[in-house]
């Protein structure tokens, strides 16, 4: 979820009556210095990960791409006019690190815990970033964030724009006003997490399973209009997101064949209308299948 809310990078120190400039930040190659390249489609560029964690990490998104392929047969087939050939993972060495650089190198907020950034898919040379940083031994959301290169590079046409959200934030700048529910952020976030997650997603479950006077919870139909700016919240967002992903997946994956003949020719118009149509077909089917989720 993008969330605008930029951070300064170089103030204004005042000492006395005389103003200088703070030290300008280090360049995004000193500072990313580290460069692997873990197949022709993955490139890792980093400031102090070990041997061990870019293992760990090409493993990881090898396994997510064979995954991705696997349940979409899109191997070799990305969308019409994306010129995008790999993605490049930016891990910073700690959340301070990438609070101090990744407004600088990168034009994004801060205030997060990780982005893609796709760039414009249709321009020759262009290159897919992702940006991180380590947490636990780990690049954090990575799992979830490789998700987003390959749905929109064998998903959905166009760039981060051309599809359906509200999100205005940097660097993208998507134009107002947003366009007009559905959109689609409940299938782009609700894929990053069932691809990372697979059945075993603790959180979700939890929340599928809580009694209604303890939180939230949603129709089938409901989950459709979920955004970023509106009908958003983490929770919505990523937990309820992944569980109508994990529904129609397993449930109706005819269904989503038809949805994605539509976004991956960019007819968003006629997404809109499906979904439409769909209405709440699907609410008492996909209440029913919560309470089978353990």
């Amino acid at each position: 979820m993008k969330v605008s809310h930029l951070l300064p990078i170089a103030g204004i120190v005042c000492l006395g009556s005389t103003v200088t400039l703070a030290e300008e930040l280090a360049p995004l190659s000193e500072v990313l210095s580290q460069n692997h390249a873990c197949s022709d489609t993955i490139v890792i560029r980093s400031q102090a990960l070990s041997k061990e964690q870019i293992a760990q990490a090409c493993e990881l998104m090898s396994q997510q791409e064979m995954k991705f392929h696997r349940l979409f047969g899109t191997q070799g087939k990305p969308v019409m006019n994306d010129n995008n050939v790999s993605m490049r993972a930016n891990v910073y060495h700690s959340s301070d690190d990438y609070k101090r650089y990744v407004t600088e190198h990168f034009n994004v907020p801060s205030d997060n815990g990780g982005m893609f950034l796709e760039g414009l898919p249709h321009k020759a040379n262009n290159q897919a970033e992702f940006v991180a940083y380590e947490k636990k031994g780990q690049i954090w959301n990575l799992a979830h964030e490789y998700v987003h290169y390959l749905d929109g590079h064998f998903n959905l046409y166009g760039d981060f724009c051309a599809s359906l959200h509200d999100s205005h934030s940097a660097p993208e700048y998507c134009p107002k006003p947003a366009p007009l529910l559905p959109h689609l952020v409940w299938w782009s976030e609700g894929l990053g997490e069932y691809i990372s997650h697979g059945d075993d997603n603790a959180a979700a479950i939890a929340v599928a399973n809580r009694p209604s006077d303890e939180g939230e919870s949603y129709q089938l139909s409901e989950l459709f209009n979920t955004s970023y700016e509106k009908n958003g919240g983490s929770e919505r967002v990523y937990r309820w997101s992944y569980l109508a992903v994990r529904f129609m997946m397993e449930q109706h994956k005819d269904k989503v064949d038809t949805m994605l003949s539509f976004t991956r020719s960019g007819d968003y118009p006629r997404y809109q209308a499906l979904v439409k149509e769909w209405g709440t077909s699907m609410d008492e089917e996909f209440r029913l299948w919560l309470k089978t989720l353990s």
